[in-house]
């Protein structure tokens, strides 16, 4: 691969997370960092998700992620159920606590992108996002196994 594109590519994921806001301690308004809010989001995504496979759906490390559950759990954000028959495997729920922050988290994100975007017209906006859609596509095909939603 050339290096002129590697450094364009690096280059728009510096871009792009600084347009996001994610490198500040709290993201999107809340008191979590970015990680921690896409972990709560996930599970408000698929309730009943396991551990492992948030872990697989996020490319986060195993210790990494049993931290923030841990502490979810303690914040009472989240709740653990042993899955009948498994040796140990725990289905995830928010609390009532945790699907409000997680919605807080949704509603932000959508005023985020909002906010951001509000002053581009249709046509720039429709042009933005088919090339997302490609990227994503793109990524997708290249590497199915960690960017695809795991089977609930």
């Amino acid at each position: 691969m050339k290096n002129d594109i590697i450094k364009k590519i690096r280059q728009f994921n510096r871009c792009y997370t600084v347009w996001l806001n994610v490198m500040n301690k709290s993201y999107l308004g809340t008191d979590f960092s970015w990680p921690e809010s896409r972990v709560l989001f996930e599970i408000y995504l698929c309730q009943g998700i396991t551990a492992t496979k948030i872990c697989e759906a996020l490319n986060m490390d195993k210790s990494y992620v049993s931290r923030i559950l841990g502490k979810f759990e303690r914040q009472g954000l989240i709740t653990r159920e042993v899955v009948p028959g498994s040796k140990g495997t725990k289905k995830l729920r928010l609390t009532n606590t945790g699907r409000k922050e997680a919605e807080i988290i949704d509603l932000n994100g959508d005023r985020q992108i909002s906010d951001k975007l509000k002053a581009m017209d249709d046509t720039t906006l429709e042009r933005l996002c088919d090339a997302m859609t490609f990227i994503e596509k793109t990524l997708r095909g290249n590497d199915l196994h960690r960017l695809n939603r795991p089977e609930e």
